[in-house]
């Protein structure tokens, strides 16, 4: 594995980096976290610079980049701002990617062009007020009528759908299947569809690409919209992990970095006894193991990322690198509001933001008891 950078990965950490550096002001950060908006104008931007496109083929428009493109991408995205990230993640990973690996050559014609256009925007939705980290068991249910299912049930905790065109829904086709992960199928399914009712959630952090439940009653959905084939969807769900949870520990490295940057800043100013906080010993031990916490993070997503690139398995470092990060990003947050003191907790100051919006990560896309679970059976034990 080289761990440098080729000239063209170099310019585009770079370009990244300033680009966020313009656009997520603290202002606008502030703006779309108070007000549970999502941040149409970054995405809309991000579209423009042509983005939605890196891990996707050129004969969908897209640059026909590779996994290690899509991590520096969301490092420095994330960097600059959290939810800069997951607007992108949830649409190009979640819906574009998960198409491209197991849609339809109709749903990737489609879908995949417009994608990159910035024409539609996707939501993922898997949870459901029963089913968390046993996913395998869903139970919203879609009954096959004719040319068409019907899907009644309700899912939760479902990033971004508040804006999505079109939701990535896991659904249980056959009612009493011998093992639980038979008789599950994804669909592509409409957002404007009667019968679905989207309820924001209010949640402690992340608020400007907040999670919602939604509510399906009697919603039809053509058999054309089945992404992979019909019964068979959790393998097709598998597949598509090691793109997802590199793409979390990228994003969760990325802001792990900037919360870094950002309380070194105050420590270099903040003057107590005399002297800069900074300056004394226990200060300065912290930030070293905060810098030891990041960059454990960005060696194993950048392992997982250049494995994806080979086409070697990685499905147990692909759960450490999820876990160690979003465990890291936590612990560089709360060391972060520790060494600010009462400013830390303030809200004229971004730390608190960082704080609330980390937690989530142990939490989301694995939490870190399953991805231990899955790293342990990876073990052999």
């Amino acid at each position: 594995m080289d761990f440098g950078l080729t000239e063209e990965q170099s310019l585009l950490k770079d370009t990244v980096r300033r680009f966020m550096d313009k656009e997520c002001t603290r202002d606008y950060i502030r703006e779309c976290s108070e007000n549970n908006r999502f941040p149409i104008e970054l995405y809309d931007k991000m579209v423009k610079q042509g983005w939605m496109g890196i891990i996707f083929p050129e004969k969908y428009g897209g640059s026909g980049l590779s996994a290690l493109e899509q991590a520096i991408f969301l490092e420095q995205a994330a960097y600059g701002w959290y939810a800069a990230g997951t607007g992108y993640f949830t649409t190009v990973i979640l819906g574009g990617y998960n198409t491209l690996i197991y849609g339809t050559e109709w749903q990737k014609d489609y879908f995949i062009p417009r994608i990159i256009k910035g024409e539609i925007k996707t939501a993922f939705a898997l949870s459901e007020p029963n089913v968390g980290s046993d996913a395998a068991s869903v139970e919203l249910f879609a009954a096959e009528h004719g040319d068409q299912y019907v899907l009644n049930g309700t899912k939760m905790f479902v990033t971004d759908a508040h804006v999505a065109d079109y939701i990535v829904t896991v659904a249980r086709t056959k009612r009493n299947p011998e093992k639980k992960y038979d008789g599950i199928t994804i669909f592509l399914v409409d957002a404007a569809s009667p019968g679905i009712e989207i309820r924001p959630l209010q949640q402690l952090g992340r608020t400007a690409t907040h999670t919602n439940e939604i509510v399906f009653q009697d919603v039809k959905v053509p058999q054309k919209n089945i992404m992979g084939e019909a019964h068979k969807g959790w393998t097709n769900l598998t597949r598509g992990l090691g793109m997802e949870r590199l793409s979390v520990a990228a994003m969760y490295t990325g802001t792990s970095q900037r919360m870094i940057d950002y309380v070194m800043e105050y420590a270099k100013q903040r003057v107590q006894f005399g002297r800069p906080i900074c300056k004394f010993q226990a200060i300065r031990h912290k930030f070293a193991d905060l810098q030891i916490k990041a960059d454990a993070s960005r060696l194993l997503t950048y392992r997982v990322a250049w494995m994806l690139k080979e086409g070697l398995p990685c499905f147990k470092e692909m759960s450490i690198a999820k876990l160690y990060s979003s465990e890291a990003i936590f612990s560089i947050a709360n060391e972060g509001v520790q060494i600010m003191g009462g400013y830390g907790v303030m809200k004229e100051y971004d730390m608190e933001l960082f704080f609330r919006d980390s937690r989530i990560g142990m939490i989301g896309a694995g939490s870190s008891e399953i991805q231990r679970d899955i790293i342990a059976k990876q073990m052999g034990l």
